[in-house]
């Protein structure tokens, strides 16, 4: 389970392939509910009990990263389809989009989690925390190339810039930190990101390692 980061703010909840994860920021502090492995049913009993009834959550998808359509080709009426290409769409629930400068991301809940996060008795927002991810970039590198890299037990979702452009969404799976720096210096490569700035999500101790790694490579992450 990936722990909180600056975007997680307010109230939300994180779904992802691990579990769910609760976050309430107050003032400095912040609570948060872990339950990996659980059954998204139990979201709907945990969170009214977490949140309270009345004000807003935002329900942020890590479940898989959202396929970019160009803005001028994307169509709403063809999500499904969209996403057909890329995904095993048969448990599709329903479609969802954010909206990202020349991109739609085009994502999908399954209908358990569609029915799960329609039972919650609170307004909700659902989005993908990709998006989250890139507007971070796009933020706090408005002028260079940056790169946000989110660990997670079996993969890592990439998400790269040039000058506040999205150039990469991606996630790929993982053992080593071997693998971490070798996708990533592809990536740097393919899309010429000379010296980006590279931002490091749940980094750990047991992630010491890759930490010497990539600075190696001059490579050196801020963590967040």
């Amino acid at each position: 389970m990936n722990p909180t980061f600056p975007l997680y703010e307010g109230k939300s909840i994180r779904i992802a392939p691990d579990g769910f994860s609760l976050y309430r920021a107050e003032g400095d502090r912040t609570s948060v509910q872990e339950f990996p492995n659980d059954s998204g049913a139990l979201l709907s009993v945990e969170a009214p009990r977490f949140f309270g009834n009345e004000d807003p959550v935002a329900v942020i998808m890590a479940t898989h990263i959202p396929m970019l359509v160009p803005e001028e080709l994307y169509d709403p009426n063809k999500d499904s389809d969209y996403l057909a290409l890329q995904f095993d769409t048969s448990k599709l629930g329903d479609t969802r989009t954010d909206t990202l400068p020349r991109y739609r991301a085009v994502y999908f809940l399954t209908q358990n989690e569609s029915n799960v996060i329609g039972r919650l008795p609170f307004p909700h927002q659902v989005i993908s925390e990709a998006a989250l991810m890139c507007r971070f970039l796009q933020t706090k590198v408005p002028a260079g190339p940056a790169l946000f890299v989110a660990l997670n037990p079996d993969h890592i979702d990439v998400v790269a810039c040039q000058k506040g452009e999205l150039m990469l969404m991606n996630r790929f799976s993982l053992v080593t930190p071997e693998d971490i720096l070798f996708y990533l210096s592809h990536v740097i490569k393919q899309y010429n990101l000379r010296q980006p700035r590279l931002f490091l999500h749940f980094y750990t101790p047991q992630n010491k390692k890759l930490l010497q790694l990539l600075k190696t490579y001059q490579l050196n992450p801020e963590t967040v």
